[in-house]
């Protein structure tokens, strides 16, 4: 059975999400034919020290937006210096990374992050290997600096603009495809019980719902909105997505308990159900991450986005206003204006509508049959 390799790092679940979802389109594609392993690439391979500073770079990051997007633009205007960074930030991860490969043996790698991605292909040098190491940007409309390595045999984007920008740095039109964001099968599917699930977070039929999500870490301003609609008295349920987060959903679930509201808060912790939380929604209210952005629209939900992290985010919430499809609200007042506005009336409505009309799919199936080809043929199809 042939091996496909998918480095990535599991800091949220931006660069996961995208991973799992090829993978599952692989194994539906062509049951029995490979081996697919996802893996948090530094962790797995041994280099925990490595796996604890970018982890931590990355909290530090959501904690302190201004700082990640300084990190951004020294990324971007150091290119192609600021490629060298894993190996003078991380050189226990290059050696643990070239000897997990070794014994491994992948006949190809397909990275969703732009460490692992430029590790996987020096790793490839190192070693001598003949088999395609590729990446996919899961930055939807912006492949900044460390996304363009010319190392790589195959960088894959979610739009034209991306491709654009490889192209503006000099990467082959012959060496990047694009694809649909990739999104896992069952946010294409209907719930089978949307109605039980509804029985047991305890929501009420009157109101309407809103999904929170801070992404995968559970870090942001969201959480305060959710506070603050509790105090007002704001009629609706609010399915509050933590994500790795204790401390925050412990925080919410005492404001639940605290006093009678007509905000029915329902905390949860990670989740991996996403796709029929947003099916009982009405709205979701997130961090503009694109896994959690593409989810939400491919199951047909607006979003009111809170915050984005860096600038590589920013054209998330773009994409979305621009459409009307989507609201930008940065603090607790733009944001009760926003859903004031979209309570009433046919607002909501027209916006599902016009989510529709864009017909988004996932890209899963479309890049594992490329992969698949590219195994087959050991190389990238002309």
């Amino acid at each position: 059975m042939k091996k496909i390799l998918m480095p990535m790092v599991e800091a949220g679940s931006g660069h996961k999400m995208p991973a799992l979802a090829v993978k599952e389109a692989l194994d539906r594609l062509y049951p029995g034919s490979y081996e697919v392993r996802v893996i948090d690439f530094a962790k797995e391979c041994g280099a925990l020290e490595s796996d604890k500073a970018i982890k931590g770079a990355w909290d530090i990051g959501l904690a302190h937006p201004l700082l990640a997007r300084l990190g951004y633009r020294l990324a971007d205007t150091f290119w192609p210096l600021s490629l060298k960074w894993p190996s003078v930030a991380y050189p226990d991860f290059l050696s643990h990374a070239v000897e997990y490969i070794r014994q491994y043996g992948p006949d190809l790698i397909f990275s969703t992050n732009y460490i692992t991605a430029t590790v996987s292909a020096h790793v490839k040098k190192r070693l001598g290997l003949q088999i395609p190491v590729m990446s996919f940007v899961t930055d939807p409309f912006d492949a900044f600096g460390w996304w363009v390595d010319p190392a790589l045999d195959m960088i894959c984007v979610a739009s034209v603009v991306a491709q654009d920008q490889l192209l503006a740095r000099g990467i082959p039109a012959l060496r990047t495809s694009v694809f649909q964001f990739p999104i896992h099968s069952k946010f294409l599917a209907a719930s089978a019980d949307p109605e039980a699930l509804r029985n047991t977070l305890g929501l009420r039929p009157d109101v309407p719902t809103i999904l929170t999500s801070e992404g995968g870490q559970g870090i942001g301003t969201i959480s305060s909105y959710v506070l603050k609609l509790h105090e007002l008295d704001f009629p609706c349920n609010i399915v509050s997505v933590c994500g790795r987060n204790d401390a925050l959903r412990e925080e919410l679930l005492r404001a639940a308990a605290s006093r009678p509201s007509a905000t029915n808060l329902v905390p949860l912790g990670f989740v991996d159900n996403m796709h029929e939380l947003l099916e009982l929604s009405d709205l979701c209210v997130a961090k503009a991450g694109a896994s959690t952005t593409f989810e939400a629209l491919l199951k047909g939900v607006p979003i009111i986005f809170a915050s984005w992290a860096t600038y590589n985010e920013k054209p998330n919430i773009d994409y979305c206003v621009d459409r009307g499809i989507g609201w930008f609200a940065p603090d607790f007042g733009s944001f009760k204006t926003t859903l004031d506005g979209l309570l009433v009336g046919d607002t909501l409505k027209h916006a599902k509508q016009r989510i529709a009309a864009l017909a988004l799919h996932s890209g899963s199936d479309d890049i594992a049959r490329f992969l698949h080809e590219c195994v087959e043929t050991g190389g990238i199809p002309a």
